[in-house]
């Protein structure tokens, strides 16, 4: 069995009693990445990323790399030396290229020519061996300064696969080349949230469950090795559970010291999908953070069918007690306006939850590459790709789970805003509850060349009261009238497609409310 579609580094050699994909290639899959964005104030040279996966059964030399820049400041060609015997069943490394030279604020195109042999024969292929991958240049915006968010804010992604979601049909990147990536793209910390139906399998076995839950205790091991203060590193999983309709859906669990296991939608076995474990079952720890995946993504009617897979309800929230919704799951503008008023909906009833935004992404730094079609087809697109989307919290110290449980937080593709009421001489920042009739607004707002001037921000007030409405103003500070009981909220627009929400602050909400 299988699944449909695929997020990630597409894995080709799985196939079935007298049937093999379109696809399959009886090679390694050999692939190069690169982030999508570069500080070059703190990084001079550019990573790229090779990923060899299954030369356990296909060894192979990897002899070099062309990598060819096309920038404002010209062509350049730089020849990497890689020269290595591999027979591993995941190897990794990482090339820095010099970029001292390019000017900043600037989009580079690069491609990788990679030169490898197998069986005594050389071959050289672009960017990536796959067949029929859609993979043309990868794209690079090389940033002169930081992102533009104020030191104590900390911008990261909450929902990423690395190479311990292994199965029949995807992968994912090492955590420690996850790290360099992040850092170099000016991130501060981000989620390891492998598959739970995943981290029970036998290392080199996706189909048969290890009792002993070696993965588990591996990859909790290397990211707690890797995780630092510049960038933090925390342990996770996302949970195959049921809702309250017993249909499969996804919940991250963070830094929970408790492995649940769940593979309802796993694929491991035909017509097994039922899920293990319901939300009402679930004993999440005090210290650990519980986020929807997800929960209203579209899902295509297949795996609705194959793998009983269903979207989160309103009860499931409260069933689990998550107040915190990962409702932006790529980088893609015509869904946004959709998923923006699923969750206007759930504030105007009075429900206090917090957006949070993340991407998904399997490995996939610059470009996705996918299954499309099991069996059939591959296909390339740049949606979700770790560090699209941000989810950016303000604490005063590096610490994402307590930073997104204080609840100060913004969601963004890159550029920032944030705001604060001011009353009676007191601050009243992001998710927190103000009880008063008047206030004044206060707002902080930055963008950079790389997602162009600021066009509109906009001041979302939502009556509960009436739960039918929230009123829109464009504006700057000034004193404001505060609904009876109700929200504020902040959103922002620039040029070059950047976008902000910001979470609320919450008026006069009633105990039972909160």
């Amino acid at each position: 069995m299988f699944l449909f579609p695929i997020i990630s580094y597409a894995e080709i050699h799985y196939k079935l009693p007298f049937m093999k994909p379109r696809y399959y290639f009886d090679h390694p899959e050999i692939i190069s990445d690169l982030p999508r964005r570069i500080i070059k104030k703190k990084n001079s040279c550019l990573p790229i990323l090779f990923i060899v996966k299954d030369a356990d059964r296909f060894p192979v030399t990897v002899h070099f790399a062309d990598v060819t820049i096309k920038s404002d400041d010209g062509v350049f060609n730089i020849k990497k030396e890689i020269s290595q015997y591999i027979e591993a069943p995941y190897f990794s490394q990482i090339s820095k290229i010099d970029i001292s030279k390019l000017t900043t604020r600037q989009h580079i195109d690069v491609t990788v020519s990679i030169t490898y042999e197998i069986r005594g024969k050389l071959y050289t292929v672009v960017n990536d061996n796959y067949r029929q991958s859609l993979v043309t240049s990868f794209r690079c915006y090389i940033a002169n300064s930081p992102l533009p968010y104020p030191e104590d804010w900390y911008a990261g992604d909450p929902h990423y696969h690395s190479n311990y979601t292994s199965d029949q049909v995807e992968f994912g990147a090492d955590i420690a080349s996850t790290k360099e990536m992040a850092i170099a793209m000016g991130l501060s910390w981000f989620f390891v949230t492998d598959h739970s139906y995943d981290l029970d399998d036998m290392e080199n076995d996706y189909l048969s469950m290890d009792k002993e839950i070696g993965k588990w205790t591996a990859m909790r091991k290397e990211a707690e090795e890797n995780d630092s203060p510049d960038c933090r590193i925390i342990f996770g999983e996302e949970l195959s559970v049921g809702n309250r309709s017993n249909r499969n859906i996804h919940l991250l669990i963070i830094g929970n010291e408790t492995f649940i296991h769940g593979s309802g939608d796993s694929a491991e076995k035909w017509f097994r999908n039922k899920p293990e474990h319901t939300l009402s079952e679930l004993e999440i720890e005090d210290k650990a953070l519980a986020i929807a995946a997800h929960p209203v993504e579209r899902i295509p009617l297949l795996q609705r069918l194959t793998l009983r897979r269903g979207n989160w309800h309103e009860e499931d929230y409260k069933t689990v007690g998550t107040r915190f919704l990962q409702l932006i799951n790529r980088d893609n503008a015509r869904q946004l306006p959709r998923l923006i008023r699923y969750w206007r909906h759930l504030l105007l009833k009075g429900h206090r939850y917090f957006i949070i935004a993340g991407n998904d992404a399997h490995g996939n730094f610059n470009i996705m590459r996918q299954i499309k079609i099991p069996f059939v087809k591959l296909f390339a697109n740049r949606e979700q790709v770790f560090g699209n989307f941000f989810t950016i919290y303000r604490y005063d110290n590096n610490d994402p789970i307590a930073g997104l449980k204080n609840g100060e937080i913004v969601v963004s593709n890159g550029p920032f805003l944030q705001f604060w009421l001011n009353h009676k001489g007191r601050e009243y920042r992001i998710g927190s509850t103000i009880y008063a009739d008047q206030a004044e607004l206060d707002l902080e707002a930055y963008t950079s060349s790389e997602w162009g001037d600021i066009e509109k921000i906009k001041l979302h007030i939502g009556h509960i009261e009436t739960a039918k409405e929230e009123s829109i103003t464009l504006c700057r500070r000034k004193m404001i009238n505060l609904p009876k009981m109700g929200y504020l909220r902040m959103s922002m627009q620039t040029k070059n497609t950047g976008v902000v929400f910001t979470n609320p602050i919450w008026v006069n909400l009633s105990p039972e409310s909160e």
